[in-house]
């Protein structure tokens, strides 16, 4: 079939799925509401209101009754496909209604990918099929848990499900596949029709019912066309990037839940989409953003599909390193916590993941991806073999003697995540002496033969811009996500004393309050001003807080639970009146003004902190910093 009646008829079957499968998720919550079957808030889950169950069942419908109408029976593979996507349906259905134990859903869910398998749709990393069947099998079942996980906000899942059912649609409505289009337009109408009902506020919840069927669905469905490509790396890639955002959210939750010492099927609270609330953003901002993630994401694989694999390559790798990075800083609490909890997994692992110690992961990536980039850009079309065969025999040595120079030049003294003034001439010096060390070892060892200059050139210029982004994404996470948790209207400000951790608990406190933090106050001396900690600059000492007040019109300075003070307590007072500060103590689990805070006119008294949108910091014996729902 043509190409542009492929993409006519996709559209119009999916307007018909979603108006079909809207109205079936209506019904089903009427019938719901009048049989009382309704989610009920529970600790563990974020929702606080008593949505309709069952949401998987209109969605399984929709599917199955497109099929039924557009998908011929001698379609082997599509109704293969159908039927094990059903057997999970059927599965999660029960385990809605009867709560199975984890193993007895895993073990259907193993069913059911070896049934796809054994139609012969696999992941074609391997030249072995038995590997490749395992791998496949390992794919499918992940992908399915990762749409149950990431059924957690108002949404989120039929949003991410969408987005990508959509993406798989163009990549195989482009290839002239139209059963397989037909199967992914069905999953993003039912998803679409879904969603309507789903949004936040959400009337209905999905239930394991609709997110495994989902997931499962589009799990196999994304290896359809990957059977016919096996010998292009980008296109091997392009379910990963395609779906990346659940496989992501579910690798970063499985790991921390680990380092707690956590079952990974436990239901919680510390999803991808709870940090972004904890972090500023509302459920709807939290969603979205996560949906515009996914957006990227098919976009990063269809381009990837249409230029040189050479260049694919290193798109793919940006895109990778940027998602680590997003997942590093959303997750970063737990990576500060798990070092001193005793319930935590193996000791080895929780100081691999400290966040410091992250820094010995993100480099090397860092590295690695600009000296590929500098042969790509170098030879513009796709790089010869020969060069290719020098690229991959060097890089090792060219990864250890620029490591070798960072370390030399301390640049792992501080953490790579606070920032500091002096990162970009201590890269810049580190980068070049590594670069100079490689040049003279390549001599030395190859006389230079084969090389090209161009090469060394770009590859220290790609270096330096990629390990600065990487010590400035902490404070643009920071800044995008004020920026987008911003609107609430006028805010109060305050100072906060301090650049260690108990200052970003702090910080998250005021977020969570609405109150903005104008600056951080400096307590090393001055050797911390002009950086940025947490997200925000630091930009004075004690001496400099009269001056700071009046230029920022603060009047209030807070002090987080247990910050070291660099002078005397009496001392820090007489700043702090000088400067007709009031001084706010704030405790992880309270905040209050000083007893001897000092008010605007310059006498000492017990105030109220009350912002001027009503809100109050007080005594909140069970406040938790990040609020959950």
């Amino acid at each position: 079939m043509h190409s542009q009646n492929i993409i006519k008829l996709s559209v119009v079957v999916f307007l018909g799925t979603l108006a079909l499968s809207g109205a079936l998720v209506a019904l089903t919550v009427w019938i719901c509401r009048k049989r009382g079957w309704v989610a009920r808030p529970r600790s563990d889950r974020w929702h606080t209101g008593t949505p309709s169950l069952f949401g998987g069942v209109p969605i399984w419908l929709t599917c199955m009754c497109l099929c039924f109408a557009t998908v011929p029976f001698s379609d082997r593979i599509v109704w293969k496909l159908l039927g094990a996507s059903s057997l999970v349906f059927l599965l999660g259905l029960v385990d809605d209604i009867l709560h199975l134990r984890p193993q007895s859903k895993l073990a259907g869910q193993i069913l059911a990918a070896l049934l796809v398998v054994s139609s012969g749709v696999v992941y074609p990393l391997q030249q072995n099929a038995i590997i490749n069947s395992a791998i496949s099998v390992v794919w499918i079942v992940g992908l399915t848990n990762a749409f149950n996980l990431l059924d957690n906000m108002d949404g989120l899942t039929a949003g991410v499900a969408l987005i990508s059912a959509v993406y798989l649609a163009i990549f195989y409505g482009g290839n002239g596949s139209w059963d397989y289009t037909l199967l992914a337009v069905g999953a993003a109408g039912a998803a679409a029709g879904f969603l309507l009902f789903n949004f936040n506020p959400a009337r209905i919840f999905m239930g394991d019912c609709g997110s495994l069927f989902l997931g499962f669905l589009l799990g196999s469905a994304s290896l359809l066309e990957v059977t016919h490509v096996s010998g292009v790396p980008p296109l091997v890639l392009a379910p990963v990037v395609v779906l990346a955002i659940p496989v992501f959210d579910t690798l970063f939750v499985s790991v921390t839940r680990h380092l707690r010492g956590q079952a990974i099927s436990q239901g919680g609270t510390d999803h991808s989409s709870h940090r972004l609330v904890q972090l500023g953003l509302n459920e709807r901002s939290a969603v979205l953003l996560l949906c515009a993630l996914s957006i990227a994401s098919g976009a990063v694989a269809l381009v990837a599909r249409h230029i040189l694999y050479s260049r694919a390559i290193g798109l793919i790798g940006f895109w990778f390193l940027f998602l680590l990075l997003f997942g590093i800083h959303l997750f970063r609490s737990e990576m500060i916590d798990s070092t001193h909890n005793p319930h935590a997994a193996k000791t080895l692992l929780r100081s691999l993941l400290t966040r410091d110690a992250l820094a010995f992961l993100l480099d090397p990536v860092a590295l690695t991806l600009a000296y590929y980039l500098a042969y790509v850009l170098r030879f513009r079309a796709s790089v010869p073999r020969s060069d290719m065969d020098l690229f991959f025999r060097t890089w090792p040595i060219v990864l250890a003697l620029k490591f070798i120079s960072l370390w030399g030049f301390r640049v792992y003294r501080r953490s790579w995540w606070r920032g500091s003034k002096t990162d970009p001439y201590r890269l810049a010096k580190a980068t070049l002496a590594g670069e100079a060390a490689t040049l003279l070892f390549l001599i030395a060892i190859y006389r230079f033969s084969g090389f090209s200059r161009l090469v060394f050139v770009l590859d220290a210029a790609f270096s330096w811009a990629l390990l600065m982004a990487i010590r400035k994404s902490f404070s643009l996470f920071r800044n995008s996500l004020d920026g987008l948790g911003s609107g609430h209207g006028d805010e109060r400000r305050v100072f906060v004393l301090g650049t260690s951790e108990r200052t970003e608990l702090a910080l998250r406190f005021l977020r969570d309050q609405r109150i903005a933090c104008a600056g951080l106050i400096d307590t090393n001396g001055g050797a911390d001003c002009g950086r940025w900690v947490w997200g925000t600059q630091v930009i004075g000492g004690l001496m400099d807080l009269s001056r700071l007040g009046t230029n920022h019109s603060v009047s209030e300075i807070v002090l987080p639970e247990n910050e070291s003070l660099p002078c005397s307590d009496t001392e820090f007072r007489v700043h702090c009146q000088q400067a007709r500060l009031r001084l706010i103590k704030l405790g992880l689990y309270l905040a209050e003004p000083d007893a001897k805070s000092i008010s605007n006119d310059g006498q000492t008294k017990v105030d109220s902190t009350t912002t001027h949108s009503g809100t109050s910091i007080q005594q909140r014996p069970n406040a938790q910093i990040s609020s959950q729902r």
